[in-house]
């Protein structure tokens, strides 16, 4: 064990017995910045769901994009992108000695063509997805893989006629769900499973027609706890008037008062055994991680699923192994250090950006592949090797310095000044909010939103009370956003036909505010990825977790919590 302070926060972390035996089994050297600022430098290096309309560089056809008019670097469709139309080695260069490796890229990284989304398989009538895998009829779906008829939401697996939505998987007709699975026609709930014509509840599962229910199991006809016969019931879900704005605002104030009253898991998991962090299912020996399914032997991990003996790694997996400091790596990839967006079978990268189906390969952008390759030039399997080992050398004797003054040599990720993107567009924004001045001060970019001069029509404050006095020509109007001097807001929004149906089907009012403010408003209501000590409101056992006082003022740990309420 050794106690280091960090680069970027100047705080103090330590580096575990365990994790030295896996940086010597990679043969990388420990990392100079804390668990946390590598997570954030993760964050930092990927656009989740900011889009642009742009044309492709290639044939000048009209694009969407993760990448907005201006950048450097040429911008392709996907199609393009994947076909022979171009190729990446036109853009090869020498390794040049005298200079540092992250200058050398950075020029690189200015000239090699990028794919404009990422999308995998089928996408059907979803022009304004990404990151996405078999999509049909959806709209501002993100992460998601299998959705369908689905509107405004990140992080979904199987999905169907599913609205503003986050971290969901098996569910139909939901609306403003979180962390919820296996759900149907399901409203304003959090990390509830198999629950069916429910709103507001929270960690219940298997209940049906509950309304501002916590921590039930099994149930029906049930109202902040209390059982009801179907007919009392019926009658007072009418007085709550869930149907209506000012319903509905009454209601979540009561809810969140209500469901602090009722004790809270320590760590969500299921079918797990020795991890911390939260959100598990089926994984063993996962530490410092969150929303992990099926994962062996990793630590510092976030949403990952099917992959095993990892570290600091970012977003996706599907038979991934031996993955560090990576971010959107999947799809039967194996010992993939300090990389982007390398996929399908990629193995033995070093520093490389979008090289699917690449191996052996070390600064490389764009490739599809590619083997034997540094900085998009290619060489026989013996000039590789001994250039690489002659690289990692001089990238620890010759330091990229940033800024700061922080020193980037090998073993760190990508620094901060070669992110592609401003800080406000990429996930660290979601997970880890900061407001313009200390985006600045911390030495990431910050992006202006567009807010536009927009025409607005209708005023949010004159949006009727229920959806049954709404009319068609409602989708011809621009709606001002409530909170549009919010740097979360684009000031205005409009509403779709698709969506007006879905709310008529669900019986809900129109929002008053744009969907970049009701995400940040889902995320609000889930704790920041911090773990800290506090102890069972019950048996006073010392626990990790990520609930703080305000937020769980009631802890059990999880035999506690079992007991109770399993």
């Amino acid at each position: 064990m050794e106690t280091k302070t960090c680069q970027n926060c100047k705080k103090d972390f330590v580096i575990e017995k365990e994790d030295f035996n896996f940086y010597e089994k990679i043969k990388v050297p420990p990392p100079t910045f804390c668990p946390e600022c590598r997570l954030v430098r993760r964050f930092a290096s990927t656009n989740e769901r900011v889009l642009y309309k742009r044309k492709c560089d290639f044939s000048g056809q009209n694009i969407f994009s993760m990448y907005p008019d201006g950048t450097k670097f040429p911008v392709y469709d996907k199609d393009i992108w994947y076909s022979d139309k171009w190729d990446p080695y036109q853009y090869g260069i020498d390794y040049d000695f005298s200079k540092s490796f992250f200058d050398q890229f950075s020029e690189l990284q200015n000239k090699v063509p990028r794919m404009a989304l990422v999308k995998q398989r089928m996408s059907v009538n979803s022009p304004y997805t990404h990151r996405v895998d078999d999509m049909k009829n959806s709209y501002m779906v993100f992460r998601t893989t299998r959705g369908t008829d689905s509107l405004y939401t990140y992080i979904g697996k199987d999905i169907l006629n599913c609205v503003d939505c986050f971290e969901i998987s098996q569910c139909e007709l939901c609306y403003e769900c979180i962390d919820c699975d296996n759900c149907y026609k399901t409203r304003f709930s959090q990390e509830s499973k198999e629950c069916r014509d429910c709103f507001f509840t929270y960690g219940c599962r298997n209940c049906s027609d509950c309304v501002g229910c916590v921590n039930l199991i099994n149930q029906q006809y049930s109202i902040f706890n209390q059982k009801y016969e179907k007919g009392e019931y019926l009658k007072k879900i009418a007085q709550l008037k869930l149907n209506s704005l000012s319903g509905l605002e009454n209601m979540k104030q009561l809810f969140d008062e209500f469901r602090k009253k009722f004790p809270q898991r320590a760590v969500i998991s299921s079918k797990t055994e020795d991890v911390s962090g939260n959100w598990f299912t089926n994984c063993k020996n996962v530490k410092n991680s969150f929303w992990c399914m099926n994962v062996r032997d990793g630590k510092y991990l976030f949403a990952i699923f099917d992959a095993q003996d990892c570290m600091d790694y970012f977003q996706w997996g599907n038979s991934c192994e031996q993955v560090y400091e990576s971010e959107n790596v999947g799809l039967n990839s194996s010992r993939i250090f300090f990389c982007s967006q390398c996929w399908m079978g990629a193995h033995d990268l070093y520093y490389c950006h979008s090289c699917p189906s690449s191996s052996n390969c070390f600064g490389c952008i764009g490739l599809k592949k590619g083997e034997y390759s540094i900085f998009n030039k290619k060489y026989s399997k013996e000039e590789y090797e001994a250039i690489k080992a002659k690289i990692i050398e001089q990238m620890k004797e010759i330091p990229y310095i940033d800024e700061k003054g922080i020193e980037y040599r090998y073993g760190e990720h990508f620094p901060n000044a070669l992110s592609d993107f401003a800080y406000n567009e990429t996930g660290a924004a979601d997970f880890f909010p900061l407001t313009k001045e200390e985006v600045i001060k911390n030495g990431y970019r910050w992006k202006e939103r567009d807010k536009k001069n927009y025409n607005v029509t209708v005023e949010c404050s004159s949006l009727p009370e229920t959806i049954k006095e709404v009319e068609d020509s409602i989708l011809n109007e621009v709606i001002g956003c409530a909170e549009k001097d919010s740097q979360y807001s684009v000031g205005a929004f409009r509403i779709t036909k698709d969506e007006l149906s879905f709310y008529r089907r669900m019986d809900l009012p129109i929002p008053k505010v744009c969907f970049d403010v009701r995400h940040t408003r889902r995320l609000l209501k889930r704790p920041m990825p911090k773990l800290q000590k506090r102890n069972c409101s019950k048996c006073n056992l010392g626990v990790e977790t990520i609930y703080t006082e305000f937020y769980a003022p009631i802890l059990y740990c999880d035999n506690c919590y079992k007991k109770e309420v399993f």
